[in-house]
This record gives C-alpha cells, structure tokens and sequence, in this order.
C-alpha cells in the first residue's frame, strides 16, 4: 500500500465525517419541521437530503464532494 494513499483515505475520510457530524446538528437544531430534524438525525443516508430540504445548501455539496474523492482514492487500490 502507498502512503500517499493511506493519508488520502485518512484525510478524505475524516473531512466526510467531520461534514456529516456537523449536517446532522445542523439538521437537528435546524426550523425543519420535528419528523424531518429526527429523520435527518438518526438516518445517515438522509442527512444530505434533509440538510438540503432545510435550505443548508454548502453542507450537501461538500459532503458529495469529499464523499466522491474518498471513493476514487479507495477505487485506485483496485
């Protein structure tokens, strides 16, 4: 394995949680409506979506974007 790849599944992977943690307490503090906020909170995959919904526009396009640089990094591996 290359170092220079171990540190960009590192560094991409802990920008994509450190973004996702931050969404769901947005989303959870957030004016959505309470189903929407839990919905968004207890639920990864909808996180982004309820982010967006609840007009958190930066949140969503940022975590796709370090969401598809950490899977291209682990695609290079194979």
């Amino acid at each position: 394995m290359e170092l220079w790849l171990l540190a960009l599944w590192s560094v991409s992977g802990a920008a994509l949680l450190f973004t996702h943690l931050l969404m769901a307490w947005r989303v959870l503090t957030g004016p959505l409506a309470p189903t929407w906020r839990y919905l968004g909170f207890l639920i990864p995959f909808t996180t982004p979506l309820v982010a967006w919904r609840g007009g958190n526009r930066l949140g969503p396009i940022t975590w796709v974007l370090f969401l598809v640089i950490y899977l291209s990094a682990r695609m290079v591996e194979v």
